[in-house]
């Protein structure tokens, strides 16, 4: 791997050139480095405890888990998760919050206690005097049953499945007591049998689910496995459906570029997927330089010689980086503009640079718009290697979502040097012992995938979000081609196939209604300050919260009716 520093480039305004490109859109789509990654991007700086503005507090509380739910394995670890009890009173559902494939504490003060804005989850809490919990996902954050690293063994690896930590999110909530939440010092840790006479066991009270993405994925997966323990959910761009070729991830963004930006793309692509290929080895080091320099003026040419190709056409997809949540114009527009009039030096030209000026211009004036966008300089969090190692571990195993190129794609931006093999081979290479294959998807779509019909699940997209194309609202080709409806389903009762409960925002991106920002501030100024709400409208978390909340007034009334119906109190979640 090269390593470079960057030096300050100028920035371009994200609407300076507005008027030289035919078409604008919003549009979604991200690159992680080298993984799928589904984790939302939002830069949640710590709150000082003592701060004037600082939320109450909600110190963490631990749950002894068993390591392994299924098999003969003994052991615990302490699984962590935090209580909110500001609206709470007896009769009012549990709203779990899902942290998903990250450490859940930096989410603390702006999902269960609302600083600066607002939360689903916090409003349906006030709403129906509910309980509020934020829950950490197994091997991530202080939920580790073993130290993650890069010594962490393929015998340890074993317990990190979507099954073992589904079940973990039912045994919590079979003994789960408000008793244990008041502990001393509010730490607690807890476990022994079922608790079926505790007040808030799910036999008793509804437990509602709340998660975007991955953890969206995992409430949509509860439904279909333990309707008798998570009564509804609210799934937010949720890839329900795995698989291990996610060439489609790039789709919606070759879809949303303007006809001369798309053009010059997909022929700078091909020229340098070409050239590293079947070039001299004196024009594939000239190329990796001219490529790897865009992001550094300070990479040598011994350095740019000895660079992967994948490593050096991968820059040509930096333009991407943040498209998954800001879309066309936020984000990819200022580098089309760089790039289509040769940073404001020419008229751009309908049909793009390569086809009027040549190869080599279309390539110099691409690279030049990397290196004056700079989108690689961007501030932002440090990566957390316990999180990254974590999920590589679950899309390795089960998931897949190989974000490939497709040189048979005649409009296919990414370089084919990103294949399934090279994908693989990076799988492989982390984790030498204990992966199938190939990541064993039928893990997971065993729940039904793109053809799960859960009842009581609302499903909200973003329209030009990438990873709708792994969810019930996709449109590629070899999907079902499902079709979203607004109107509410009875209790318990699935939509009929192939409708779904659902929403498609138009024009939004990925997880863009879990979370609304009421006043900017200086937490959220830059492109890495998004995470579960839109940088672009506040419409989504309303229309979505709204739809939900429309659905509960349907669903809650008719909890335990198939039991016991004096067990919920269906009156006393709509007491002020």
């Amino acid at each position: 791997m090269i390593t470079h520093s960057l030096r300050p480039r100028p920035r371009v305004p994200s609407h300076g050139f507005g008027t030289t490109l035919i078409l604008l859109c919003l549009c979604s789509f991200v690159v992680a480095g080298f993984a799928p990654s589904m984790r939302f991007l939002e830069h949640l700086p710590r709150v000082a405890g003592d701060a004037a503005e600082a939320p109450a507090r909600n110190d963490a509380l631990f749950f002894e888990m068993p390591l392994d739910h299924f098999g003969s394995t003994a052991g615990t670890f302490k699984n962590r998760y935090w209580v909110n009890e500001t609206y709470y009173k007896p009769g009012g559902p549990v709203f779990l919050f899902d942290s998903g494939e990250q450490n859940a504490e930096p989410l603390l003060p702006y999902y269960l206690q609302e600083y600066h804005g607002l939360s689903a989850t916090m409003r349906l809490a006030k709403r129906y005097n509910g309980l509020a919990i934020l829950w950490e996902h197994r091997y991530y954050g202080d939920s580790l049953p073993f130290p993650i690293d890069e010594n962490t063994t393929a015998e340890q690896w074993q317990f990190l499945t979507t099954d073992q930590a589904l079940e973990d999110v039912v045994y919590f909530a079979n003994k789960f007591s408000l008793l244990h939440a008041h502990g001393p010092e509010n730490s607690t840790v807890i476990s022994g049998a079922a608790d079926t006479s505790s007040s808030l066991h799910p036999s008793n009270i509804p437990w509602i689910w709340l998660g975007g993405s991955y953890p969206g994925v995992r409430g949509a997966l509860l439904r279909v496995r333990n309707p008798e323990t998570i009564f509804a959910a609210w799934a937010s761009s949720a890839p329900v459906h795995a698989q291990v070729d996610m060439a489609a991830y790039y789709k919606a963004a070759e879809r949303s570029l303007t006809r001369n930006c798309s053009a010059d793309w997909v022929a700078v692509t091909r020229f340098v997927d070409d050239t590293l290929r079947n070039g001299t080895v004196e024009e594939t080091a000239d190329l990796k330089f001219r490529l790897l320099r865009a992001r550094s003026d300070e990479i040598t040419k011994e350095q740019a010689a000895n660079a992967s190709d994948v490593s050096a056409a991968g820059v040509l997809m930096d333009p991407l980086n943040f498209y998954q949540y800001y879309g066309f114009d936020a984000s990819v527009l200022p580098f089309c503009n760089v790039l289509e009039t040769r940073n404001s030096t020419i008229t751009p030209f309908e049909t793009g640079i390569a086809s009027n000026l040549g190869i080599d211009t279309a390539l110099d004036a691409f690279l030049t718009a990397i290196e004056v966008v700079n989108y690689d300089a961007i501030p932002g969090d440090a990566d957390d290697p316990v999180q990254d190692r974590s999920w590589m571990r679950q899309y390795c195993s089960e998931y897949g979502f190989y974000q490939r190129g497709d040189p048979d794609n005649p409009v296919s931006i990414e370089t084919s040097f990103r294949s399934l093999e090279r994908f693989q081979e990076e799988c492989n290479s982390a984790f030498p012992q204990g992966l199938p294959p190939s990541p064993a998807v039928d893990k997971v779509n065993k729940y039904g995938g793109w053809n799960m019909t859960p009842s009581n699940v609302l499903f909200t997209n973003g329209e030009f979000d990438p990873w709708r194309t792994m969810g019930l609202a996709s449109i590629e080709s070899n999907s079902p081609m499902r079709t979203p409806s607004v109107a509410v389903p009875r209790c318990n009762v699935a939509p009929e196939f192939p409708s779904f409960f659902g929403l498609t925002h138009a024009n939004m991106v990925h997880v863009s209604d879990l979370r609304v920002l009421l006043t900017p501030d200086a937490n959220h100024t830059d492109f890495k300050t998004v995470g579960f709400y839109s940088p672009v409208s506040q419409e989504p978390f309303y229309s979505g919260l709204g739809l939900f909340e429309l659905a509960l007034d349907e669903w809650l009334p008719c909890f335990g009716q198939d039991a016991d119906p004096m067990k919920f109190d269906g009156e006393a979640i709509f007491q002020g």
